[in-house]
């Protein structure tokens, strides 16, 4: 654990048990100790206060410190600790506290108010202080948003993810009662090559036969898609939408159980300029090095570099595979564009589609006039005389983006081009049609898709000069 931790999970894990028996720790081995553990309703505050007393009362009278109050707002101990059981409302459940441990249940299912005891739960925390927020899905909300930047590393908490499948335990008996059924209804349990494609995947993850007909009998009960929301295997399938997704989310998570069969290269550089080599820890992912006479298609998404959106890079090869990735939202437009002219030679001089928005005058002003760099993508536009002109970079309006996301959709959904980024695949699953929009959902971003999309846009205009 760190200071701050976030924990998206599937049902039933076990994590609000742990952080009551946890709080009964610090309050007996700490003097004048406050824990606080807060819940999204009465009824589940008031099954965590009776969760909490009943590990109390399990304890040896040997180590046992004594009670003074003990009640369904609070434990309080002769030593001065306190565990306080709280319901997130709008009353400030923080006020006058000191906390040494405070844990946050179902964060996802609580009101909108959510925010502001959150701010006054972190400065209600000792220097020593831990918060835990916890929860399974509910859709796209506040907990979706802190999850995600949490995973992006946008904020200070550290996210935990804990599948349904790493559970052997809880269902334990119901696995059995159900697999029972399931040889009840078809003689018995699917062999190995009777699994579908995403079932051999959880396979892969961890899950057991038995695990797998649960799954299966769950899921005829309600859906697949209400299953993956409370039992997700992976952070993404977890937060169903609600609207429309642009991208069909089954695929997406179809292709999320192979990704990681394509390792990222982190120590095999062979002629990686010196200039990207501290990017390669971790906003520089290369999944394939340059074959030479490969041709190269390189989507580029610029931002301002003030840790709000992204600059983003994507090179695919003529072939449609994703061989690398730079994702930054702290780098400056004129350090962006020697990057990308980097990445660019490096894959061959690349054909750079180059976004002109905002910061993107800058870039393609320096990759033109500073590098020289002249495979770039050149638009047509016409003065008042009617005549073309062609000009350096690509321009996003309501005419090429609708084109050009949704020929990345019908490449990725008839299986035309691979994908080896979870961030991307992540960010496909959050891309919506909204309000006559193609955009991210609230909160999150769609740099790497647009940086994406317009790869695909150099490979389909099929200009190439090496």
């Amino acid at each position: 654990m760190d200071k701050y931790n976030i924990i998206l999970k599937s049902r039933q894990l076990g994590i609000t048990t742990l952080s009551c028996a946890y709080s009964i720790y610090l309050a007996m081995t700490s003097s004048n100790t406050t824990c606080l553990l807060v819940s999204y309703s009465i009824d589940s505050a008031t099954a965590i206060s009776e969760k909490l007393k009943q590990l109390y009362n399990d304890l040896p009278d040997a180590l046992k410190v004594d009670l003074v109050a003990n009640n369904k707002k609070e434990l309080k101990f002769v030593n001065g600790s306190r565990i306080i059981c709280a319901t997130c409302g709008s009353k400030d459940v923080a006020r006058g506290l000191t906390i040494r441990f405070a844990h946050l249940s179902e964060v996802g299912f609580m009101k909108d108010t959510v925010d502001k005891q959150l701010l006054a739960i972190e400065q209600a925390l000792t220097p020593n202080g831990r918060i835990v927020l916890e929860s399974t899905a509910n859709g796209l909300n506040y907990f979706s948003e802190l999850f995600n930047k949490a995973g992006r590393k946008e904020n200070m908490y550290h996210s935990f993810f804990f599948s349904w499948i790493d559970d052997k335990v809880m269902f334990a008996d119901e696995y059995k009662m159900f697999s029972q059924r399931y040889i009840d209804m078809y003689g018995k349990l699917p062999a190995e090559d009777e699994l579908t494609d995403e079932e051999k995947g959880l396979r892969l993850q961890g899950a057991t036969l038995e695990q797998l007909v649960w799954r299966r009998l769950k899921i005829s009960n309600s859906s697949e898609e209400s299953f993956k929301q409370e039992f997700p295997s992976n952070p993404i399938e977890a937060f169903v939408s609600t609207g429309s997704n642009v991208f069909t989310p089954k695929l997406i998570h179809e292709r999320l159980q192979y990704v990681d069969e394509a390792k990222a290269i982190r120590n095999r550089y062979n002629g990686c300029p010196v200039s990207l080599l501290p990017w390669l820890k971790s906003e520089l992912s290369i999944w394939a090095l340059p074959k030479r006479g490969e041709k190269y298609y390189i989507g580029v998404d610029t931002s301002e570099g003030l840790s709000q959106d992204y600059s983003a890079i994507q090179v695919v090869s003529s072939e449609g595979v994703q061989v690398a990735e730079f994702k930054s939202n702290k780098v400056k437009p004129f350090q962006f564009a020697e990057i990308v002219n980097d990445i660019g030679i490096y894959y061959n001089k690349a054909l750079l589609v180059v976004e002109k928005a905002s910061a993107g005058h800058t870039v393609v002003d320096k990759l033109k006039n500073d590098y020289k760099y002249s495979n770039m993508y050149k638009y047509r536009e016409y003065d008042a005389r009617g005549r073309a002109k062609k000009k350096i970079g690509f321009v996003t309006n309501g005419k090429t983006k609708p084109l050009m996301i949704n020929d990345f959709v019908e490449l990725f959904e008839t299986s035309q081009i691979v994908i080896n980024s979870k961030e991307l695949l992540s960010e496909m699953k959050l891309f919506q049609f909204k309000d006559g929009k193609m955009e991210a959902t609230v909160g999150n971003h769609d740099d790497l898709v647009m940086a994406f999309a317009m790869a695909l846009v150099g490979i389909k205009s099929g200009i190439n000069y090496i």
